[in-house]
This record gives C-alpha cells, sequence and structure tokens, in this order.
C-alpha cells in the first residue's frame, strides 16, 4: 500500500512539472516567437539565452521523473518533452537569426567578452542539429531552418574578429626604466642569520567533485561551489564566465554547486570535465 502511494505521489508529482514545462514554453513563445523582444542589445540577448539554458535544464530535470509513468505513458510524455525542446531549439536559431541582423544593422561595437559567446553560437548549432539527428526518426521532428543556420554561421564567422574576448590580465606589464639609487653609506656588515629548518610539508588537498544520488536525482555534494571555484581558478576564469559559457545563471548555478538544486547528467559531465582538466579526480 505504501509503495503504490509513493507512485502515485511520484506520478502526480511528474505531472504537475510537466504542466510547469508546458506553461513556461508558452510564456517563453509569446514574449520572443517571431522576434518579439529582440533587440540590437547585446545583454538583452545574453538575457534571454540564459533564460532558454535554464528552461532546458528543467526540461533535463522533468525527463529524471518520466520513471514514475508506466511504460507507455512514459514514451507518450518523452515525445511530448522532446517536442517542446525542439520548439525552443528552432526559436533559438530564428532569436539569433534576428539579433545578428539587427546587431550588425546597428553599427554597434561587439562588447567585452563577446568573442567566446559568439563561438558558442557557432557550437550551439552544431548541438542542435545533432538533437535533431538523434530524434527525428523517434519523434518525427520537423526539419531545422538550414539556410537560416547557414547564414548564422556567415554573419558570426564575419563577425568574430571584431569581437571582443575577455581581458588577459596573466601577463605582466613591462618594468619601467631603471634609475640609478643615490649613492649611499656602505652598511654595518653584520653576521648572517643561522638557516631556519624548513616547514614541515603540507599535504595538498585533493580536488575532488562528490556528488550524491536521491530520489532519483544526482545532487553536487555542499563543497561543490568551492570545488569548482578552484577548478575556475586554475582555468584561469571565474564562476560568472563559466556560467555564461554553460549558458545559465550564476544563481542558478550556484545553486546546483551548493546542492540544492538537481545536476543533470550533461551539466555534471561538463563538471567533472572541468575538474580533471585542473589536476582533480572524480
Amino acid at each position: 500500500m505504501q509503495a503504490t502511494t509513493s507512485k502515485v505521489s511520484g506520478r502526480d508529482a511528474a505531472l504537475a512539472m510537466i504542466a510547469q514545462v508546458e506553461r513556461q514554453a508558452t510564456g517563453i513563445s509569446k514574449r520572443y516567437a517571431g522576434g518579439t523582444g529582440i533587440t540590437d542589445r547585446y545583454a538583452d540577448f545574453q538575457t534571454f539565452i540564459g533564460q532558454l539554458g535554464e528552461f532546458q535544464l528543467f526540461i533535463d530535470m522533468v525527463e529524471n521523473r518520466l520513471g514514475a509513468f508506466e511504460p507507455e505513458k512514459q514514451v507518450a510524455q518523452a515525445k511530448n518533452l522532446a517536442v517542446i525542446r525542439w520548439g525552443m531549439l528552432q526559436m533559438e536559431v530564428e532569436a539569433s537569426s534576428i539579433f545578428l541582423d539587427r546587431m550588425i544593422a546597428s553599427g554597434k561595437p561587439w562588447p567585452m567578452g563577446s568573442q567566446p559567446f559568439l563561438r558558442r553560437r557557432l557550437s550551439r548549432l552544431d548541438d542542435i542539429s545533432s538533437f535533431h539527428t538523434d530524434h527525428v526518426t523517434q519523434y518525427q521532428l520537423t526539419a531545422p531552418n538550414a539556410a537560416m543556420m547557414q547564414k548564422i554561421r556567415d554573419q558570426i564567422g564575419q563577425q568574430i574578429d571584431s569581437s571582443l574576448a575577455l581581458n588577459d590580465f596573466s601577463i605582466a606589464s613591462a618594468p619601467s626604466a631603471f634609475t640609478p639609487a643615490p649613492l649611499q653609506a656602505e652598511p654595518v656588515r653584520r653576521p648572517a642569520p643561522k638557516p631556519k629548518a624548513p616547514p614541515p610539508p603540507v599535504a595538498k588537498r585533493v580536488m575532488r567533485l562528490q556528488v550524491r544520488e536521491a530520489d532519483g536525482y544526482s545532487y553536487i555534494a555542499e563543497d561543490g561551489l568551492a570545488v569548482i571555484t578552484e577548478a575556475c581558478k586554475v582555468a584561469n576564469t571565474s564562476i560568472d564566465e563559466f556560467a555564461k559559457a554553460l549558458e545559465l545563471s550564476r544563481p542558478g548555478l550556484v545553486l546546483i554547486l551548493n546542492g540544492r538544486d538537481p545536476c543533470s547528467t550533461a551539466l555534471l559531465k561538463t563538471l567533472r570535465r572541468l575538474v580533471v582538466r585542473a589536476g582533480g579526480v572524480v
């Protein structure tokens, strides 16, 4: 009886989340479909991309809940979510094309940090094409707008050199010209102090990203924020820049790294790659 009640509760929770996905998709479409809300402001478009990224992450979370349904309903709900996701991806392509048209027409200079953002737009086209290829047969997805996607590639290719990367502060400034010091009296010579014994070696803390499983979800352990912050320092970047690269808001990423929100499989792989590249272990 208890198992049956738990299964019904899980199914109700999954249905509520699916309904939320549908409402959010409708809301985003009303705000941005057809170019509505897309301006020639780089910051506004970044905000739009961040919203889409969080929405896609939310769909990942809901897909992890489909195990609460019977097999036939799992298939139906998986198709429903895939069709919604594909609609958002198509809108992302359309909005990207409109933004580039308006940004180029405005003649505004690209702001600092725009170069990696534009490069990410190119890789997103590859991600979108791969999603369609992987699911077109199973879910009968509509074809992507190949002409529009090629136009975006061409526009970014033309604009990438005029966009700006983030400043590199790792190179020290050139030393100033040498100015000889004024002559001084010869200092009094004192015997050199005895060398001190070297301090005992301190064991280096191993950088490791801990993960726990709960209710079918993966959660980062509470020290995840500290681990990723350390890994970002080794990679010469910041949490803010890393969040932008993931197309997440900083608060959203922090909630995941603090173990408050579940972590999708794709994001977990990315976090682990960052830690390993920074010298940590998984």
